[in-house]
């Protein structure tokens, strides 16, 4: 049986795992898919203290990974499927086998929310970092008004013909660091209170994007669409009698109400998800179950 089982090697859960491990916790960190969560994804990580300037999502990840390898950190790629509680400690079982620990730190993050739009079997993209090919010359729309959404249309603009920004909100909810940088980028057309409503889709391409005022954005060489919209919690798999809001989100502090139960980044209800605080709930996780 294991000290401590961390569900997500995304920041919080890496973070977890280095201060855990470091006060003598045996431990293992389980991740479905890549170090790094949805932070390794994004075209630039920026304002969390440190980091490389304009650093991507990808490079930051490798280093993530880097720091898993460097300090021996027990790491196994297996999906987990369910976590119950069997007395006085946890069952958690993944998509191999099954796994015994004292201790849980759930950082299992989330995941971008999808259109509610028929998308006529075409993949609408959540990232701009991969697509610079893709998107060269093309009309760009991007659903979405937040930070992340400013950010990666910042970056399309710098290859796609133009740029179309949908909010529903009645002005982009973006930081005024981002909101100056496309006001003054001549590529990027802002359209706020406004969401998409029909994708016109022709043979293997987008040639229209229709929006809920009856306005047609429209381009025969083809319209990539990119959806930042938010996102929702990876807690499918939690088989608890857990506080959680609207959306699913864990409604509970690090420390939960649960023994030997921790939360840890995004997977939280919480009023600032950025890599910082990500990695504070690692930290105070990992040094709580330590205890």
């Amino acid at each position: 049986m294991k000290d401590l089982i961390i569900i997500g090697a995304g920041p919080s859960g890496v973070s977890a795992a280095l201060y855990a491990q470091s006060r003598g916790c045996d431990l293992t960190i389980f991740e479905k898919e890549k170090v790094g969560g949805l932070i390794g994804k994004v075209s630039k990580v920026s304002h969390y203290t440190s980091v490389v300037v304009d650093e991507d999502g990808e490079s930051f990840r490798k280093r993530l990974e880097n720091q898993i390898k460097a300090y021996g950190l027990d790491l196994k790629y297996e999906e987990v499927i369910k976590l119950v509680k069997k007395d006085d400690h946890f069952l958690v079982k993944t998509s191999n086998a099954e796994y015994e620990a004292k201790k849980v730190i759930v950082a299992s993050g989330s995941s971008p929310k999808e259109l509610a739009v028929d998308t006529k079997g075409y993949e609408i993209s959540h990232w701009a970092r991969g697509y610079e090919e893709k998107v060269n010359g093309k009309t760009v729309v991007v659903n979405g008004g937040s930070d992340g959404a400013a950010k990666e249309a910042l970056y399309l603009a710098k290859f796609a013909k133009e740029v179309h920004m949908v909010q529903n909100q009645d002005k982009l909810m973006c930081i005024n660091e981002f909101k100056k940088a496309i006001e003054s980028n001549s590529k990027i057309n802002v359209h706020t209170s406004e969401e998409l409503v029909r994708i016109g889709k022709e043979e293997d391409h987008i040639e229209e994007v229709e929006l809920a005022n009856g306005e047609v954005i429209k381009d025969k060489a083809g319209i990539e669409i990119f959806a930042m919209i938010g996102q929702n919690p990876n807690t499918s798999f939690i088989d608890l009698d857990l506080p959680k809001d609207k959306l699913g989100f864990i409604d509970s502090e690090v420390v939960s109400d649960i023994e030997g139960l921790y939360f840890a980044g995004d997977v939280r209800v919480k009023a600032v998800r950025q890599v910082a605080t990500a990695v504070n709930d690692g930290c105070l996780a990992g040094i709580s179950a330590s205890k």
